[in-house]
């Protein structure tokens, strides 16, 4: 099910499979700062069911390519917020790949 009033049910992908999108943070803390989120919502990563999880790990593998072919990265900072006391402020699963340049 898509969630019509969450801005990340409704974002445009720029990476995608059938399960999950990913696409650029509008607050980036480093250029590249890539979100990959299911297509379907979910509130947060443990939510989703183990196929959409698999599905997001798959695109965050594919988002590394293209982040590696783009910036260059020296490495990589892999997180997710989960819940309001950890800060999650979307609540929409999302995982957070940030390139270190």
């Amino acid at each position: 099910m898509i969630d019509e009033n969450c801005v990340f049910c409704n974002k445009p992908a720029v990476l995608e499979n059938d399960l999950a999108k990913g696409f650029f943070d509008i607050h980036p803390v480093a250029p590249g700062h890539f979100l990959i989120v299911p297509k379907e919502h979910y509130v947060t990563f443990f939510d989703a069911p183990r196929d959409v999880q698999i599905a997001m790990l798959d695109l965050m593998d594919q988002a590394k390519t293209y982040l590696d072919k783009q910036y260059h990265p020296r490495g990589y900072q892999v997180f997710s917020h989960v819940g309001k006391a950890a800060f999650q402020k979307v609540f929409h699963a999302h995982i957070h790949l940030v390139p270190v340049i």
